[in-house]
């Protein structure tokens, strides 16, 4: 899965559940995909924009 893909499905997670915690929104990534993000790559994700990085977090 791709940071963009990554990106896509924490959006709409996110927006299905306004206010959540990014550690919260992480577990309910994790039960709902098996992949397990820390809440700090999922506030990073939910945070940077559509550009490319240099150095990208490591998921």
């Amino acid at each position: 899965m791709n940071r963009p893909e990554l990106r896509r499905q924490l959006q709409a997670l996110a927006h299905c559940h306004p206010g959540i915690h990014p550690y919260t929104l992480a577990l309910r990534f994790q039960a709902q995909t098996g992949r397990a993000l820390t809440g700090q790559q999922v506030k990073q994700l939910l945070t940077e924009s559509g550009n490319c990085r240099k150095q990208p977090a490591k998921l």
